[in-house]
């Protein structure tokens, strides 16, 4: 929850400065978010051994991190 606050001041001062029109922000964002899912539901359908799944594993944990830290990247 407090992550969401800060990304929605961080995303109102953007607005403010005239940096991002929050219409497109969001359209791009809900384009990106149905194209994480379709490579989501694209890599769940392959057959991969436990190895690389574990590489997956490490790979998806790194994007998580990353995106906690950096929201608007």
């Amino acid at each position: 929850m407090q992550d969401r606050r800060k990304f929605g001041k961080a995303l109102l001062s953007f607005k403010q400065q005239g940096l991002i029109d929050s219409d497109s922000f969001y359209e791009e964002s809900e384009e990106e978010i149905k194209n994480l899912k379709e490579a989501l539901q694209e890599i769940k359908s392959l057959n991969i051994s436990e190895k690389s799944k574990l590489s997956l594993e490490n790979v998806k944990r790194l994007i998580q991190r990353n995106l906690s830290e950096n929201p608007l990247a």
